[in-house]
């Protein structure tokens, strides 16, 4: 969901879904009803999205107001879009952004803004506080865990024009004709090297995963430096290209995602309801996949997303 052909498509997307207002912004505000956002000039939006950088990084999350400006979060807009529990639109899991928009310090080049205190009310110095997710009642910790890898690891610009370019290339060839038969021609298997976890005591071993040719040499790059890292995170299950009844729907379908210890990092609904796996417990299961694990790390470098950002979360997964 979050290859990079696919993402540059969701900010056209996002472009035309979501209207750019431009207004400077004096910042988030709350009351009993629940939480508004005013302009400089004291106007507020209604009824509408807006572009909002809340951090000061130059992106900008989008948001909806309605009919008496308070922003919807955790439903369905009237338009047909999901928003996630700060209120930031999400599509298929994902968080949308894009570069500009509406600043919450009235500034967009100034390092002042607003956020959550630990009682759900609102604070100053938002920027201030770069792990501001950590402040926000409510939120959880899956959502916590996406905006620290969006934060902290996340390297959207680490791909070159000429490898997306080679991927693309690839991909548009199974897209011609979607078919497991297609797909399979275009893959390769890549040995990697891992940990295992026996009685105790981590071992080296190696292991492979299936993948698109064009990514092999990524891929393989990824894990070494995973295997390297000094948490020598232990892996035990791995999963890499497998056709999916909804085809390219799923980027598992053209070998751009992978999955990694599937019972320990489970997909799980917003309601809690685990569909595949067991528990997420990073810090508690070696096995599971903290948000300041190597494996972020080395994921978040080449620009991969991790499947925390999505709405029914799916901490095993990483994408493209």
């Amino acid at each position: 969901m979050k290859k990079q052909m696919i993402r540059l498509a969701v900010m056209t997307a996002a472009i035309s879904a979501c209207m750019t207002v431009s207004a400077l912004a004096a910042g988030w505000k709350t009351d009993n009803s629940g939480r508004w956002y005013e302009n400089s000039d004291g106007s507020y939006p209604r009824n509408q999205w807006q572009w909002i950088d809340n951090d000061g990084d130059g992106m900008s999350e989008c948001y909806y107001f309605d009919e008496n400006g308070y922003v919807l979060t955790s439903t369905t807009t009237p338009d047909g879009c999901e928003v996630n529990g700060i209120g930031a639109w999400v599509k298929d899991g994902e968080i949308q952004t894009q570069a500009g928009g509406t600043s919450s310090s009235g500034s967009g080049s100034s390092s002042y803004g607003t956020g959550w205190n630990d009682w759900g009310g609102w604070y100053s110095g938002y920027n201030s506080d770069p792990e501001w997710y950590d402040h926000v009642e409510g939120l959880s910790e899956g959502d916590r865990a996406a905006y620290h890898y969006d934060a902290k690891y996340y390297k959207g610009d680490s791909k070159t024009q000429e490898y997306v370019d080679k991927v693309y290339e690839q991909y548009n060839r199974i897209s011609a004709n979607p078919t497991a038969e297609t797909a399979a021609a275009e893959m390769v298997w890549v040995d990697i090297p891992v940990w295992r976890l026996r009685n105790g005591q981590k071992v080296a071993d190696t292991t492979r995963v299936q993948v698109l040719s064009s990514i092999a040499d990524e891929v393989k790059e990824i894990f070494t430096e995973i295997y390297n890292g000094p948490e020598q995170f232990p892996i035990n299950s791995i999963g890499g290209y497998a056709w999916r009844s909804n085809g390219l729907g799923s980027n598992h379908s053209a070998g751009l995602a992978i999955d990694i210890n599937p019972d320990q990092n489970p997909q799980v609904r917003a309601d809690g309801t685990v569909i595949v796996g067991n528990k997420w417990e990073p810090g508690v299961n070696p096995y599971s996949i903290g948000r300041d694990s190597d494996v972020v790390k080395a994921f978040g470098k080449h620009g991969w997303g991790w499947g925390a950002a999505f709405s029914t979360k799916d901490y095993m997964h990483f994408d493209w």
